[in-house]
């Protein structure tokens, strides 16, 4: 049987699309995927967030590397507390960090088709039409990636 991708970034959206992702596919592996964003400490030390219009101070080579690791490592432990949450709902699960390639959303998409994914589960915070627009939709921007089926879920409020 094929692996379920869950995307997972410890929200209680994500929390929510575990649980579904375990009580709708028993019997697969869950492979719970958590993303970061390698380089994201040397974008930030050029100088000007063209988003936010930030400036920011210079940092030194040890310092990127630092916000590197830092951030592969939360990832990592993020994937692991999915992994877990789902393992208590008795599913198997394996976390995984990877490292994003284009944006979130594109990396999930990726992980699924390399891996023949069954379906990928996401979960949705509901944000509407316009702050979607401006933060973007994770959700979103799976559904128009994938190749695979998607199911997004929400949190119960």
């Amino acid at each position: 049987m094929r692996d379920v991708i869950v995307a997972y970034d410890g929200s209680p959206e994500a929390q929510a699309a575990v649980r579904a992702a375990a009580e709708l596919h028993p019997g697969r592996t869950l492979v719970v995927v958590s993303v970061w964003e390698p380089g994201l400490a040397e974008m930030m030390a050029a100088g000007r967030d063209e988003l936010t219009g930030l400036t920011y101070s210079a940092m030194t080579p040890e310092m990127i590397a630092t916000v590197d690791r830092a951030e592969r490592d939360h990832a990592s432990e993020t994937a692991a507390a999915g992994a877990t949450l789902a393992r208590s709902l008795g599913a198997t699960a394996e976390p995984y960090a990877v490292p994003d390639e284009r944006d979130v959303a594109e990396t999930i998409a990726t992980e699924a088709e390399r891996r023949d994914a069954s379906v990928v589960v996401v979960g949705s915070r509901g944000l509407g039409r316009m702050k979607s627009r401006l933060l973007g939709s994770t959700s979103q921007g799976v559904l128009r990636r994938c190749e695979r089926p998607v199911l997004v879920v929400r949190a119960p409020h």
